[in-house]
């Protein structure tokens, strides 16, 4: 009998139960059984070459962008396939065999190394909070907000980051009295009178700190997101204390139906959450 490689499973939003005890993991599902395998390790990286079996799927590079691991290319030669996994940074990795139809191998990536750069980083997640909405299904713009911070918070603090959700008054920002950390992420929605469609983030034009961070957020969203990419703008940031760097993330336009629908989208807001972390990470890496 033939075996084949049927499908190859990548979380992209850090969804998988596993996370909760630090692993990524790639998943290879096998129409029979598993096949003879070898692992080798090439500078971070690990290449896997499965024998004797046929791919069922195109080659080619997949993204996963979850702070540990970058993207997996897939390869296929005389009856063997070839997945290197190209890491962000040097760790190690577990194997898991399950047997059955299908058969599956589920390749864990340790994410511990990561506490290396967030431990006891302070971090602030703002879902700012408004008394009324323009959504087209009248969703309030803090429920998916808070969802956000929540699963940010999450990937955080398994890393030993010390992140914390607080609600506040969106005008009045944070004062120098009320945190003595490192970054502050305000997460809300904005209304439009162009018709647009997509995300954007805003930063302090004082604080070059907060330049840099808002910079790196906006790449990490823009590589989640299916929605545009509307940019980066300055504002002012009253009282917000200038050892921090703070920046205003909006996933979605308020009063745009598409982005209504994906801001009620489990998955969209995973991703988002993801690439916030991702933002985050970067900036402390």
């Amino acid at each position: 009998m033939i075996n084949v490689l049927t499908n190859v499973r990548l979380d992209t939003k850090a969804g998988n139960p596993c996370i909760k005890d630090n692993k990524s993991l790639i998943g290879f599902d096998f129409s029979s059984v598993i096949p003879e395998y070898e692992i080798k390790k090439e500078g971070k990286n690990y290449k896997i070459r499965f024998h004797d079996v046929l791919l069922n799927m195109p080659s080619g590079s997949y993204a996963i962008d979850d702070g540990i691991i970058n993207k997996i290319f897939i390869s296929s030669n005389d009856n063997n396939v070839e997945v290197k996994i190209d890491l962000l940074m040097e760790t190690s990795y577990e194997i898991e065999s399950i047997d059955g139809i299908p058969a599956k191998l589920n390749f864990f990536v340790d994410r511990t190394p990561l506490k290396n750069i967030l431990k006891g980083k302070k971090i602030i997640l703002n879902p700012v909070y408004k008394k009324t909405t323009k959504s087209p299904t009248n969703l309030s713009s803090h429920i998916p907000m808070m969802d956000i911070s929540k699963k940010t918070k999450e990937l955080l603090t398994l890393l030993e980051a010390d992140a914390l959700i607080s609600m506040i008054n969106y005008s009045e920002n944070i004062s120098n009295s009320d945190f003595k950390g490192d970054v502050i992420i305000n997460l809300t929605t904005e209304i439009s009178t162009k018709n647009e469609s997509g995300f954007k983030v805003y930063y302090d034009k004082d604080n070059e700190k907060s330049k840099k961070l808002a910079e790196l957020m906006n790449k990490s969203i823009d590589r989640k997101s299916p929605l545009d990419n509307l940019g980066m703008h300055p504002t002012k940031y009253n009282g917000t204390r200038k050892g921090a760097a703070t920046v205003t993330v909006i996933p979605g336009i308020e009063n745009s139906r598409l982005d209504d629908a994906h801001l009620r989208d489990i998955d969209y807001k995973s991703k988002i959450a993801l690439a916030i972390f991702n933002g985050i990470l970067a900036y402390f890496k």
